[in-house]
Parts: structure tokens; sequence; C-alpha cells
């Protein structure tokens, strides 16, 4: 039921976000540094990438760094 949820609302998420924006989300090897002004969507699309690295890879997430 929450996996299933989860994916859903992900789904939604990730459909809402630009080209540059899923690139960012996307890649999962190495860091992504995104510089863009204030409210732009810099903090929707490091959640999102998180979010993104835990459903598709077997990382933990006490093993990922995010810094804002």
């Amino acid at each position: 039921m929450f996996e299933q949820s989860f994916h859903s609302k992900f789904k939604t998420i990730f459909d809402q976000l630009n080209p540059r924006q899923r690139k960012a989300v996307e890649t999962i090897e190495g860091p992504v540094l995104a510089l863009a002004g204030p409210g732009t969507g810099k903090t929707h699309v490091l959640t999102t990438r998180i979010a993104h690295i835990l459903n598709s890879t077997d990382t933990e997430a006490q093993h990922i760094l995010c810094l804002t």
C-alpha cells in the first residue's frame, strides 16, 4: 500500500519538473550542482532526486548527504 502510494506521488511530482530538473533528478551517479535563483525549485529538485535514488537503487537513506 505504502509503496504504491509512494510511486503515484513520485510520478505526480516528477511530471511537474521541467527537462533540466528531470535530468538532475535522474542523475544517480556523482554529485549534482544546482545553481539558480530563489524560488526556482532547487530544494524541490533535491528532495525529488533523493526519492528517486531511494526508489531506484539499494542505497539506504543514512548514506545520502544533502546540503543546501
